[in-house]
């Protein structure tokens, strides 16, 4: 599945590179994130995110959009802080509202790259306990002006982090993202 995921990525970019009018650039934005579902008790960490975009035009009012990100995620938890480091693929749908206003609208794909969690000065990993692929549904408001993009975003997990530890018990990430871009 990797594998295939992997394939479709690239052909998309593929795909999205050829056209004449793809834009390419740089994001960077700040993550408040959670764990949703069945967590008890939890509150945000702070993060961030950065990486790169290609925007596409599909028509005047709509845009698609895939994204390669680094994304630091978690939450905390009586004395412990859990950090998640994913790389993330979002790709998604642009439609203009007016001027520069759109809607932010489509799939994302984590892939998890470690997972640790902190208690005072104790540092445990917590990699291999946890799920390696992420799934979300990306749903956001932006703006944008000449070569720069502005962005607030939130990423509603649809998978569990945990790996089937606890039957029918979920945990997903849940993310809000604030994010700045710049056109190249």
């Amino acid at each position: 599945m990797k594998r295939l995921f992997l394939l479709g990525a690239f052909a998309l970019l593929s795909v999205v590179g050829a056209q004449a009018q793809t834009s390419f650039g740089l994001k960077v934005g700040l993550n408040v994130a959670n764990i949703g579902g069945d967590a008890r008790n939890t509150d945000p960490r702070t993060g961030v995110h950065a990486g790169f975009f290609a925007t596409a035009p599909i028509s005047e009012r709509f845009a698609i959009q895939p994204e390669l990100l680094y994304s630091q995620q978690g939450f905390k938890n009586d004395d412990f802080t859990y950090t998640y480091h994913y790389l993330n693929i979002p790709l998604i749908f642009k439609g203009t509202i007016s001027g520069g206003f759109h809607l932010q609208v489509g799939p994302q794909f984590g892939i998890l790259l470690d997972a640790k969690r902190k208690r005072g000065n104790i540092t445990e990993d917590l990699s291999d306990n946890l799920n390696k692929y992420d799934g979300a549904l990306a749903l956001g408001l932006g703006y944008d002006v000449s070569r720069l993009q502005i962005s607030a975003r939130y990423n509603l997990g649809l998978s569990d982090v945990n790996d089937g530890n606890e039957k029918g018990a979920t945990y997903p990430n849940n993310v809000f993202q604030v994010s700045v871009g710049v056109k190249l």
